[in-house]
């Protein structure tokens, strides 16, 4: 059993939370509002041998946030090769919606070794500075797929926006 997390304190109301000391949180005396903080949310050990199948990513808005930009998305820990691979990424299933990532965008991760040249790829989205999205999930979608047992990661860092 692992060992609780005490709290110093009271916490303030939409204020985040820090680590005083190991295993005590207080309040961190700021509000997400005031981080101008880059969310991140990923899906994890996507097959991308898998014809035009859709992987939800949950899109976590912070209280008082409605909307959300898209800052990079990224594929990551690939096992192995997947220039074959087509993606895409879309405010809906079925590659429907809007087109975050545009249909049959081609992935460029050539090796799984780290430290190495195309060991994984970021995508800017499609209309970054003039799009902003409501969307609690969005669906990355992997078409072509690679003909041979494939997985990775895939990440998407955004801002909320209230």
């Amino acid at each position: 059993m692992a060992n609780p997390v005490l709290q110093s304190g009271q916490v303030t109301p939409q204020h985040l939370t820090a680590f005083v000391t190991d295993g005590v949180i207080g309040d961190a005396g700021v509000t997400f509002n005031n981080t101008l903080a880059v969310v991140r949310s990923d899906v994890l050990g996507i097959n991308f041998n898998a014809t035009n199948t859709d992987f939800p990513v949950p899109i976590n808005l912070p209280v008082g946030f409605t909307r959300w930009r898209p800052q990079l998305l990224v594929i990551s820990g690939a096992s192995g090769t997947l220039t074959t691979a087509t993606c895409s990424l879309w405010t809906q299933a079925g590659g429907s919606g809007v087109a975050i990532i545009s249909s049959g965008t081609a992935i460029t991760v050539a090796t799984n070794l780290s430290d190495t040249n195309n060991n994984g790829q970021v995508f800017a989205p499609n209309n970054a500075n003039t799009l902003f999205y409501v969307n609690t999930t969005i669906y990355f979608r992997v078409q072509n797929p690679q003909g041979v047992a494939a997985t990775a990661n895939f990440s998407v860092l955004y801002y909320p926006l209230p």
